[in-house]
């Protein structure tokens, strides 16, 4: 189990809670129910979430509409979080502290913090009144500490850092293993040289997509070029036998081989008419 402690900034009555089944729902559910004030984590954590179970309050909100406790289910991952006033009385959004507790598989908890820390865009484990937390954490739990829990998402996100560089460099062998079947390989009514070309610089642009999105935090961005890699090396992989000289590589516009088909249909931008669809509303704005 990973246990790890959040600064929540921002809260809003966004969701509310159905009074009989104590489910989530949302701000415009008419059923009997309560409001209640999820904040920036507690949002951002369930948007990461892939098809989890309706979150569930085993401890509602009640005058206090921001203390509560959730679960939700998530495949595998098990997810229980509670919202606390830490300091203030609990009169301002930055006085709330969420206690996230992840059970599941290791690489799937350090997948969930890594997408949570970049959804919210901040360093969740810095608190807006540091000695306040560092008196609460001693009263509520004392194993924990603020420079213990800061090295917790460190780990974290370290972790899954490394796992998205793995698979990077799975994807990068992959690629110098087809490259090298490129060179060796001749055309032929299966396989044809110059389409396999196309697919496989299409690759090595997605390999870049996938690098930077690693060093912009967003892990679904890079698992997307990473999707896209592995699909344009398998097209340009002579082994497969997929560009024969009946098809052509898929590839980005830029990169489609220019034939005499299409070429017959180019027209130079001089030769195009400009229809001009604004209207006169929209000039004047």
């Amino acid at each position: 189990m990973t246990r790890i402690f959040a600064q929540v900034l921002r809260a809003s009555a966004s969701h509310k809670v159905e009074q009989e089944s104590q489910l989530l729902r949302p701000k415009g559910y008419t059923l009997p129910s309560n409001a209640v004030y999820l904040g920036d984590v507690m949002t951002a954590l369930l948007a990461n979430l892939s098809q989890p179970d309706t979150p569930h309050f085993p401890q509602p909100p009640g005058f206090n509409e921001q203390r509560w406790t959730l679960t939700t289910q998530s495949g595998p991952l098990g997810i229980r979080v509670e919202s606390h006033a830490y300091w203030g009385f609990g009169l301002f959004n930055s006085g709330y502290l969420n206690v996230i507790e992840l059970t599941g598989p290791y690489a799937q908890r350090m997948r969930l913090m890594f997408d949570l820390k970049a959804s919210i865009g901040r360093n969740p484990w810095e608190f807006q009144h540091r000695n306040a937390a560092v008196k609460w954490l001693a009263k509520n739990d004392p194993t924990s500490t603020v420079e213990g829990n800061e090295a917790r998402w460190r780990e974290g996100l370290k972790a899954a850092h490394h796992e998205f560089e793995a698979s990077i460099e799975v994807i990068e062998q992959r690629s110098k293993t087809v490259e090298k079947r490129m060179k060796a390989e001749k055309n032929s009514q299966e396989w044809v040289l110059e389409k396999a070309q196309v697919a496989f610089t299409s690759a090595q642009c997605d390999l870049d997509i996938a690098r930077n999105a690693l060093a912009d935090e967003n892990a679904p961005g890079l698992e997307r070029a990473l999707a896209r890699v592995e699909a344009a090396l398998i097209e340009a992989d002579p082994s497969t036998g997929l560009l024969s000289s009946d098809f052509d590589a898929s590839a980005p516009e830029e990169l489609r081989l220019r034939t005499e088909a299409n070429e017959a249909h180019a027209t130079s931008f001089s030769d195009l008419e400009i229809v001009d669809l604004t209207s006169p509303g929209e000039e004047e704005e």
